[in-house]
Formats: structure tokens, sequence, C-alpha cells
């Protein structure tokens, strides 16, 4: 396997920033599948979708961080699949 869902690109997202959301959205997939109450769920996701992601500096000296393209599709899909889960 050698692909990659995020790519890495220069000013892109801040990388902890992306992996802390990302691991608050698989958790909260998680814990719908498992039975959690769907107002507990709705909340939880409101919450999670008002945390900001930092971008990283752009440039010559840039900081590479996570494509915002690929982020931002990676991170509707799995509201998607959270939203699906609760319907």
């Amino acid at each position: 396997m050698g692909f990659e869902v995020l790519r890495t690109k220069k000013g892109g997202y801040s990388k902890v920033d992306v992996i802390t959301k990302l691991d608050a959205l698989n958790g909260l997939l998680l814990a719908a599948q498992e039975g959690m109450p769907r107002e507990k769920v709705l909340s939880e996701l409101a919450r999670i979708k008002q945390t900001p992601i930092r971008t990283e500096k752009g440039g010559f000296f840039g900081t590479p961080g996570f494509s915002v393209e690929d982020t931002d599709t990676y991170i509707s899909d799995l509201i998607k699949m959270i939203e699906e889960k609760i319907n």
C-alpha cells in the first residue's frame, strides 16, 4: 500500500489540528455505532464542527501541512457517515 489519503502541501492545514479533529470525529462515529443517543451525537458533532483548523505558512520557508482540499473532503465524508448512522 503506498497511497496517501491526505497529501502534504506547504501552507496547508496544521497537521496537529487536523489529526485532533479527525480523532474526535472518528471517536464520535464509533460512539454513534455503539448506540450513543442521537441528541448527544448531534451536539457533539456541532461542537467538533466549530473546532478551528489553523493553516501553516506558505512560501519558500513555509511549513508543510495537510492539503486543504483533501482534508475538507475527508472531514466532509466522516460527517456524512456520522449523520447517516444516526438517521
